[in-house]
Protein backbone atom coordinates (compact mmCIF):
# COMPACT_ATOMS: atom_id res chain seq x y z
CA UNK A 1 0.00 0.00 0.00
CA UNK A 2 1.45 3.50 -0.78
CA UNK A 3 2.38 6.07 1.55
CA UNK A 4 2.28 8.59 -0.70
CA UNK A 5 0.09 11.63 0.88
CA UNK A 6 -0.20 14.91 -1.12
CA UNK A 7 0.77 17.86 1.25
CA UNK A 8 -1.68 20.23 3.14
CA UNK A 9 -2.98 23.64 1.45
CA UNK A 10 -5.09 25.56 4.13
CA UNK A 11 -3.06 26.68 6.76
CA UNK A 12 -5.30 24.66 9.43
CA UNK A 13 -4.13 21.24 7.68
CA UNK A 14 -0.06 22.53 7.28
CA UNK A 15 -0.50 22.93 11.09
CA UNK A 16 -1.75 19.53 11.87
CA UNK A 17 1.09 18.16 9.86
CA UNK A 18 3.62 20.14 12.22
CA UNK A 19 5.17 18.47 14.78
CA UNK A 20 9.26 17.56 14.38
CA UNK A 21 10.05 21.22 15.47
CA UNK A 22 8.16 20.78 18.37
CA UNK A 23 10.23 17.81 19.75
CA UNK A 24 13.35 20.04 18.79
CA UNK A 25 12.39 22.95 20.72
CA UNK A 26 11.55 20.62 23.85
CA UNK A 27 15.50 19.28 23.34
CA UNK A 28 16.60 23.00 23.27
CA UNK A 29 14.84 25.21 25.78
CA UNK A 30 17.13 23.16 28.42
CA UNK A 31 20.38 23.30 28.77
CA UNK A 32 21.41 25.76 26.14
CA UNK A 33 18.45 27.94 27.11
CA UNK A 34 17.67 27.63 30.51
CA UNK A 35 21.70 27.14 31.70
CA UNK A 36 24.28 28.38 28.73
CA UNK A 37 22.38 30.94 28.03
CA UNK A 38 21.74 32.74 31.52
CA UNK A 39 25.14 31.91 32.22
CA UNK A 40 26.04 34.08 29.31
CA UNK A 41 24.26 36.89 30.64
CA UNK A 42 25.35 36.88 34.10
CA UNK A 43 29.01 36.99 32.84
CA UNK A 44 28.90 39.19 30.23
CA UNK A 45 25.61 41.91 30.97
CA UNK A 46 23.68 42.74 27.99
CA UNK A 47 26.26 43.92 24.92
CA UNK A 48 26.20 39.58 24.01
CA UNK A 49 22.93 40.06 23.29
CA UNK A 50 23.08 39.91 20.00
CA UNK A 51 25.25 37.09 19.15
CA UNK A 52 22.95 34.66 21.57
CA UNK A 53 20.11 35.89 18.96
CA UNK A 54 22.08 35.26 16.33
CA UNK A 55 22.80 31.87 17.22
CA UNK A 56 19.05 31.08 17.00
CA UNK A 57 18.31 31.90 14.18
CA UNK A 58 20.93 32.07 11.76
CA UNK A 59 20.97 28.00 12.36
CA UNK A 60 17.58 27.57 10.59
CA UNK A 61 19.05 27.91 7.16
CA UNK A 62 21.52 24.90 7.46
CA UNK A 63 18.84 23.20 8.98
CA UNK A 64 16.02 23.38 6.15
CA UNK A 65 18.80 22.28 3.79
CA UNK A 66 19.73 19.57 5.37
CA UNK A 67 16.61 18.27 6.06
CA UNK A 68 15.57 19.29 2.02
CA UNK A 69 17.98 16.60 1.22
CA UNK A 70 16.76 13.98 3.35
CA UNK A 71 13.41 14.28 3.16
CA UNK A 72 13.60 13.93 -1.14
CA UNK A 73 15.98 11.23 -0.77
CA UNK A 74 14.14 9.48 1.87
CA UNK A 75 17.95 8.96 3.83
CA UNK A 76 19.19 10.13 7.05
CA UNK A 77 21.62 12.74 8.10
CA UNK A 78 25.06 10.60 9.30
CA UNK A 79 23.92 8.10 5.95
CA UNK A 80 24.09 11.44 3.82
CA UNK A 81 26.81 13.17 5.33
CA UNK A 82 29.09 9.74 5.42
CA UNK A 83 28.50 9.76 1.23
CA UNK A 84 29.84 13.47 0.46
CA UNK A 85 32.99 12.40 -1.04
CA UNK A 86 36.01 13.45 0.20
CA UNK A 87 35.34 14.89 3.61
CA UNK A 88 31.97 12.83 4.34
CA UNK A 89 33.55 10.13 6.37
CA UNK A 90 35.97 12.64 8.55
CA UNK A 91 32.65 14.55 9.65
CA UNK A 92 30.79 11.68 10.19
CA UNK A 93 33.19 10.39 12.45
CA UNK A 94 34.20 13.62 13.52
CA UNK A 95 29.85 14.17 14.61
CA UNK A 96 30.20 10.59 16.57
CA UNK A 97 33.02 12.06 19.03
CA UNK A 98 30.63 15.14 19.48
CA UNK A 99 28.08 12.52 19.79
CA UNK A 100 29.93 10.96 22.90
CA UNK A 101 30.43 14.22 24.37
CA UNK A 102 27.02 14.75 24.24
CA UNK A 103 25.78 12.35 26.88
CA UNK A 104 28.30 14.39 29.20
CA UNK A 105 26.40 16.92 28.52
CA UNK A 106 23.41 14.45 29.24
CA UNK A 107 24.99 14.02 32.79
CA UNK A 108 25.11 17.45 33.24
CA UNK A 109 21.32 17.73 32.62
CA UNK A 110 20.34 14.91 34.72
CA UNK A 111 22.52 16.21 37.27
CA UNK A 112 20.37 19.99 37.15
CA UNK A 113 17.17 17.85 37.18
CA UNK A 114 18.59 15.73 40.54
CA UNK A 115 19.65 19.54 42.20
CA UNK A 116 16.28 21.03 41.17
CA UNK A 117 14.39 18.26 43.09
CA UNK A 118 16.50 17.48 45.78
CA UNK A 119 16.09 21.54 46.92
CA UNK A 120 12.65 20.77 47.03
CA UNK A 121 12.95 17.17 48.36
CA UNK A 122 16.36 16.37 50.03
CA UNK A 123 15.74 12.90 51.13
CA UNK A 124 19.57 11.62 51.07
CA UNK A 125 21.87 14.44 52.72
CA UNK A 126 24.37 15.59 50.68
CA UNK A 127 23.58 12.28 48.05
CA UNK A 128 20.27 13.99 47.63
CA UNK A 129 20.78 15.18 44.44
CA UNK A 130 22.62 12.35 43.09
CA UNK A 131 19.48 10.43 44.34
CA UNK A 132 17.08 11.99 42.58
CA UNK A 133 19.14 11.96 39.48
CA UNK A 134 19.20 8.14 39.53
CA UNK A 135 15.13 8.49 40.02
CA UNK A 136 14.74 10.51 37.18
CA UNK A 137 17.01 8.19 34.99
CA UNK A 138 14.59 5.44 35.80
CA UNK A 139 11.80 7.49 34.95
CA UNK A 140 13.50 8.12 31.94
CA UNK A 141 14.07 4.82 30.63
CA UNK A 142 10.50 3.74 31.42
CA UNK A 143 9.37 6.38 29.19
CA UNK A 144 11.34 5.73 26.42
CA UNK A 145 10.76 2.20 26.43
CA UNK A 146 6.63 2.83 26.60
CA UNK A 147 6.51 5.93 24.39
CA UNK A 148 5.98 6.48 20.42
CA UNK A 149 6.36 9.76 18.21
CA UNK A 150 3.21 10.80 19.07
CA UNK A 151 3.41 10.71 23.16
CA UNK A 152 6.83 12.46 22.59
CA UNK A 153 5.70 14.92 20.92
CA UNK A 154 3.05 15.68 23.14
CA UNK A 155 4.30 15.67 26.52
CA UNK A 156 7.55 17.77 25.16
CA UNK A 157 5.32 20.16 24.06
CA UNK A 158 3.45 20.83 27.53
CA UNK A 159 6.28 21.33 29.45
CA UNK A 160 8.24 23.63 27.47
CA UNK A 161 5.27 25.68 26.48
CA UNK A 162 4.31 25.78 30.03
CA UNK A 163 7.78 27.26 31.39
CA UNK A 164 8.21 29.35 28.33
CA UNK A 165 5.11 31.68 28.68
CA UNK A 166 5.80 31.49 32.49
CA UNK A 167 9.37 32.82 32.01
CA UNK A 168 8.30 35.61 29.50
CA UNK A 169 5.55 36.48 32.17
CA UNK A 170 8.41 37.13 34.72
CA UNK A 171 10.23 38.78 32.35
CA UNK A 172 7.42 41.73 31.48
CA UNK A 173 6.83 41.46 34.95
CA UNK A 174 10.51 42.44 35.92
CA UNK A 175 9.68 45.83 34.56
CA UNK A 176 7.65 46.97 37.53
CA UNK A 177 10.25 46.68 39.90
CA UNK A 178 12.69 49.78 39.62
CA UNK A 179 15.85 48.17 40.92
CA UNK A 180 15.30 45.69 37.96
CA UNK A 181 13.81 46.85 35.13
CA UNK A 182 15.56 46.76 32.00
CA UNK A 183 16.14 50.09 30.34
CA UNK A 184 16.47 51.19 26.51
CA UNK A 185 19.89 51.87 27.62
CA UNK A 186 20.50 47.85 28.26
CA UNK A 187 18.99 47.12 24.72
CA UNK A 188 21.11 49.46 22.87
CA UNK A 189 24.12 47.71 24.56
CA UNK A 190 22.72 44.83 23.30
CA UNK A 191 22.65 45.51 19.77
CA UNK A 192 25.92 47.53 19.57
CA UNK A 193 27.42 44.17 18.35
CA UNK A 194 30.29 44.72 20.43
CA UNK A 195 31.93 41.82 21.88
CA UNK A 196 32.10 42.90 25.79
CA UNK A 197 34.91 43.52 28.22
CA UNK A 198 35.15 39.64 29.51
CA UNK A 199 37.07 37.29 26.85
CA UNK A 200 35.95 34.48 29.74
CA UNK A 201 32.16 35.80 29.02
CA UNK A 202 32.67 35.55 24.88
CA UNK A 203 33.93 32.61 25.14
CA UNK A 204 31.25 31.00 27.20
CA UNK A 205 28.84 33.06 24.48
CA UNK A 206 30.30 30.51 21.71
CA UNK A 207 30.24 27.55 23.38
CA UNK A 208 26.38 28.45 24.02
CA UNK A 209 26.51 29.59 20.28
CA UNK A 210 26.96 25.91 19.69
CA UNK A 211 23.94 24.75 21.55
CA UNK A 212 21.24 27.69 21.41
CA UNK A 213 18.54 27.27 19.09
CA UNK A 214 19.41 24.69 16.61
CA UNK A 215 23.08 23.44 17.60
CA UNK A 216 25.13 20.85 16.06
CA UNK A 217 23.41 17.97 17.45
CA UNK A 218 19.71 19.00 16.72
CA UNK A 219 21.00 20.20 13.34
CA UNK A 220 21.93 15.92 12.68
CA UNK A 221 18.59 14.66 14.82
CA UNK A 222 16.31 17.21 12.82
CA UNK A 223 15.71 15.27 9.86
CA UNK A 224 15.63 11.91 11.91
CA UNK A 225 12.42 13.51 13.42
CA UNK A 226 10.61 14.41 10.27
CA UNK A 227 11.70 11.46 8.50
CA UNK A 228 9.88 9.51 11.84
CA UNK A 229 6.97 11.90 11.25
CA UNK A 230 6.61 10.81 7.61
CA UNK A 231 7.70 13.85 5.51
CA UNK A 232 10.04 11.30 3.49
CA UNK A 233 7.90 8.67 2.79
CA UNK A 234 4.27 11.41 2.11
CA UNK A 235 6.85 12.68 -0.69
CA UNK A 236 8.05 8.86 -2.29
CA UNK A 237 10.65 7.95 -4.01
CA UNK A 238 11.93 9.83 -6.87
CA UNK A 239 9.97 9.32 -9.89
CA UNK A 240 9.80 11.52 -13.84
CA UNK A 241 7.09 14.10 -14.56
CA UNK A 242 5.80 17.27 -12.39
CA UNK A 243 3.60 15.22 -9.74
CA UNK A 244 6.89 14.53 -7.45
CA UNK A 245 8.52 17.95 -7.60
CA UNK A 246 5.08 19.36 -6.92
CA UNK A 247 4.44 16.88 -3.71
CA UNK A 248 7.85 17.31 -2.59
CA UNK A 249 7.68 20.89 -2.62
CA UNK A 250 4.75 21.02 -0.64
CA UNK A 251 5.87 18.94 2.04
CA UNK A 252 9.44 20.84 1.87
CA UNK A 253 6.87 23.95 2.68
CA UNK A 254 5.57 22.26 5.45
CA UNK A 255 9.04 21.66 6.99
CA UNK A 256 9.97 25.33 6.29
CA UNK A 257 6.89 26.03 8.50
CA UNK A 258 7.64 23.67 11.31
CA UNK A 259 11.04 24.93 11.21
CA UNK A 260 10.64 28.90 11.42
CA UNK A 261 7.48 28.30 14.17
CA UNK A 262 9.95 26.34 16.70
CA UNK A 263 12.45 28.65 15.66
CA UNK A 264 9.76 31.50 17.05
CA UNK A 265 9.24 29.07 20.20
CA UNK A 266 13.01 28.71 21.38
CA UNK A 267 14.22 32.54 20.25
CA UNK A 268 11.62 34.12 22.90
CA UNK A 269 12.56 31.66 25.08
CA UNK A 270 16.62 32.23 24.72
CA UNK A 271 16.12 36.07 24.82
CA UNK A 272 14.05 35.82 27.80
CA UNK A 273 16.69 33.81 29.60
CA UNK A 274 19.59 35.46 28.33
CA UNK A 275 17.88 39.20 29.83
CA UNK A 276 17.15 37.65 33.31
CA UNK A 277 20.41 36.52 33.50
CA UNK A 278 21.72 39.75 32.41
CA UNK A 279 19.47 42.02 34.38
CA UNK A 280 19.32 39.79 37.65
CA UNK A 281 22.32 37.63 38.03
CA UNK A 282 24.91 39.71 36.63
CA UNK A 283 23.58 42.90 38.82
CA UNK A 284 24.16 40.71 42.26
CA UNK A 285 26.89 39.74 40.68
CA UNK A 286 25.97 35.95 40.35
CA UNK A 287 27.06 32.97 37.99
CA UNK A 288 25.47 29.64 37.92
CA UNK A 289 27.82 26.63 38.28
CA UNK A 290 28.64 23.61 39.98
CA UNK A 291 26.54 22.10 42.51
CA UNK A 292 24.82 25.45 43.01
CA UNK A 293 23.29 26.19 39.56
CA UNK A 294 19.95 25.57 40.00
CA UNK A 295 20.03 27.87 43.36
CA UNK A 296 21.81 30.16 41.65
CA UNK A 297 19.39 30.46 38.67
CA UNK A 298 16.32 30.61 40.61
CA UNK A 299 17.59 34.11 41.79
CA UNK A 300 16.28 35.03 38.35
CA UNK A 301 12.55 34.74 39.56
CA UNK A 302 13.20 36.33 42.82
CA UNK A 303 12.71 40.64 41.83
CA UNK A 304 9.16 39.15 41.15
CA UNK A 305 8.10 36.22 42.93
CA UNK A 306 10.45 36.68 46.27
CA UNK A 307 10.58 33.36 48.30
CA UNK A 308 8.00 31.59 45.63
CA UNK A 309 10.84 32.13 43.38
CA UNK A 310 12.82 29.42 44.01
CA UNK A 311 9.87 27.02 44.16
CA UNK A 312 9.26 28.55 40.47
CA UNK A 313 12.72 27.79 39.11
CA UNK A 314 12.83 24.40 40.42
CA UNK A 315 9.16 23.26 38.64
CA UNK A 316 10.30 24.94 35.36
CA UNK A 317 13.58 23.77 35.72
CA UNK A 318 12.40 19.95 35.98
CA UNK A 319 10.12 20.62 33.18
CA UNK A 320 12.66 21.57 30.75
CA UNK A 321 15.82 19.91 31.77
CA UNK A 322 13.70 16.87 32.18
CA UNK A 323 12.28 17.34 28.51
CA UNK A 324 15.84 18.03 27.17
CA UNK A 325 17.00 14.55 28.62
CA UNK A 326 14.04 12.91 27.91
CA UNK A 327 14.12 13.86 23.86
CA UNK A 328 17.75 14.04 23.66
CA UNK A 329 17.92 10.09 24.92
CA UNK A 330 15.14 9.33 22.09
CA UNK A 331 16.82 11.44 19.69
CA UNK A 332 20.41 9.59 20.73
CA UNK A 333 18.99 6.19 20.57
CA UNK A 334 18.08 6.75 16.79
CA UNK A 335 20.96 8.13 16.18
CA UNK A 336 23.57 5.38 17.10
CA UNK A 337 21.18 2.97 15.67
CA UNK A 338 21.43 4.68 12.23
CA UNK A 339 25.65 5.16 12.85
CA UNK A 340 25.94 1.41 13.49
CA UNK A 341 24.63 0.64 10.34
CA UNK A 342 26.25 3.67 8.10
CA UNK A 343 29.49 2.97 9.85
CA UNK A 344 28.78 -0.96 8.85
CA UNK A 345 29.95 -1.87 12.96
CA UNK A 346 26.14 -3.20 13.16
CA UNK A 347 24.37 -3.22 10.85
CA UNK A 348 20.14 -3.34 10.71
CA UNK A 349 19.04 -5.74 8.62
CA UNK A 350 14.93 -4.26 9.13
CA UNK A 351 12.41 -2.65 11.03
CA UNK A 352 12.25 -5.10 13.54
CA UNK A 353 16.11 -4.81 13.96
CA UNK A 354 15.85 -1.40 14.11
CA UNK A 355 13.52 -1.13 17.06
CA UNK A 356 15.03 -3.55 18.76
CA UNK A 357 18.40 -1.37 18.47
CA UNK A 358 16.49 2.02 19.51
CA UNK A 359 15.31 0.39 22.48
CA UNK A 360 18.17 -1.16 23.41
CA UNK A 361 19.99 2.24 23.52
CA UNK A 362 16.98 3.81 25.27
CA UNK A 363 18.06 2.24 28.07
CA UNK A 364 21.61 2.11 27.82
CA UNK A 365 22.24 5.94 27.28
CA UNK A 366 19.86 7.21 30.37
CA UNK A 367 21.98 5.00 32.54
CA UNK A 368 25.56 6.07 30.94
CA UNK A 369 24.27 9.90 31.59
CA UNK A 370 23.70 9.03 35.73
CA UNK A 371 27.02 7.17 35.62
CA UNK A 372 28.69 9.96 33.74
CA UNK A 373 27.16 12.88 36.25
CA UNK A 374 27.87 10.51 39.43
CA UNK A 375 31.62 10.64 38.75
CA UNK A 376 31.68 14.31 37.71
CA UNK A 377 28.88 16.04 39.27
CA UNK A 378 29.51 19.66 37.98
CA UNK A 379 26.82 20.32 35.12
CA UNK A 380 27.62 23.46 33.90
CA UNK A 381 31.32 21.76 32.72
CA UNK A 382 29.37 19.25 30.79
CA UNK A 383 27.29 21.32 29.41
CA UNK A 384 29.85 23.95 27.63
CA UNK A 385 32.48 21.32 26.67
CA UNK A 386 29.60 19.89 24.71
CA UNK A 387 29.29 23.02 23.47
CA UNK A 388 32.21 23.56 22.32
CA UNK A 389 32.43 20.20 20.54
CA UNK A 390 29.52 21.27 18.97
CA UNK A 391 30.84 24.54 18.05
CA UNK A 392 33.37 23.01 16.64
CA UNK A 393 31.36 20.80 14.24
CA UNK A 394 28.91 23.30 13.36
CA UNK A 395 31.23 25.03 10.07
CA UNK A 396 31.31 20.79 8.99
CA UNK A 397 27.51 20.50 8.85
CA UNK A 398 27.69 24.15 6.74
CA UNK A 399 29.91 22.46 4.34
CA UNK A 400 27.35 19.38 4.28
CA UNK A 401 24.77 21.68 3.51
CA UNK A 402 26.57 23.65 0.54
CA UNK A 403 27.54 19.85 -0.77
CA UNK A 404 23.54 19.39 -0.49
CA UNK A 405 22.87 22.81 -2.06
CA UNK A 406 24.99 22.47 -4.94
CA UNK A 407 25.29 19.10 -5.65
CA UNK A 408 22.32 16.55 -4.63
CA UNK A 409 19.24 19.11 -5.03
CA UNK A 410 16.71 18.26 -7.85
CA UNK A 411 16.42 21.16 -10.20
CA UNK A 412 12.77 21.65 -9.94
CA UNK A 413 13.57 22.48 -5.99
CA UNK A 414 16.37 24.61 -5.81
CA UNK A 415 15.70 28.00 -4.00
CA UNK A 416 16.21 31.27 -4.90
CA UNK A 417 19.33 33.68 -4.74
CA UNK A 418 18.34 35.20 -1.68
CA UNK A 419 17.82 31.70 0.30
CA UNK A 420 21.53 31.09 -1.17
CA UNK A 421 22.94 34.10 0.55
CA UNK A 422 21.54 33.50 3.88
CA UNK A 423 22.57 29.82 3.52
CA UNK A 424 26.47 31.30 2.76
CA UNK A 425 25.88 33.53 5.72
CA UNK A 426 24.77 30.85 7.51
CA UNK A 427 27.87 29.03 6.82
CA UNK A 428 29.91 31.38 7.54
CA UNK A 429 28.77 32.02 10.79
CA UNK A 430 29.38 28.53 11.91
CA UNK A 431 33.29 28.95 10.48
CA UNK A 432 34.12 32.35 12.67
CA UNK A 433 32.89 30.59 15.60
CA UNK A 434 34.50 27.08 14.58
CA UNK A 435 37.62 28.84 14.43
CA UNK A 436 37.22 31.23 17.31
CA UNK A 437 37.17 28.85 19.70
CA UNK A 438 39.78 25.93 17.95
CA UNK A 439 42.29 29.47 18.53
CA UNK A 440 41.53 30.43 21.87
CA UNK A 441 41.46 27.04 23.56
CA UNK A 442 38.21 27.19 24.90
CA UNK A 443 37.90 23.70 27.09
CA UNK A 444 41.16 25.11 29.19
CA UNK A 445 40.09 28.96 29.56
CA UNK A 446 36.71 27.18 31.02
CA UNK A 447 38.33 24.78 33.07
CA UNK A 448 40.62 27.67 34.27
Amino acid sequence: MSEIRNPPTSPKEVVSSLGPGLILAASIVGSGELVATTRTGAEAGFPLLWLILLGCVIKVFTQIEICRHCITHGETTVSAIHRIPGVGKFIAWFWLITFLTGLGQLGGIVGGVGQAVAIFLPVAGEQSALFWAGMITLVTVVMLLRGSFRFIEIFCTALVASFTFLTLGNLFALQTQPDWAIVSADIRAGFSFGLGDSPAALLTALAAFGIIGIGAAELVAYPYWCLEKGYGKWIGPKEEGDSWAARARGWIRVLQWDAWGSMIVYTLSTAAFYLLGAAVLHQMGLVPAGSEMIGTLAEIYGPVFGSAGKIILLVGAFAVLFSTFFVSNATKARLMTDALHVFRIRPVANNSARSRSVRFFSVAFPILCFVIYAMFPKPVTLILISGLMQALLLPMLGVAALWFRHRTIDPALKPGRLWDILLLLSVLAFIVVGITIAWNKGAELLGG
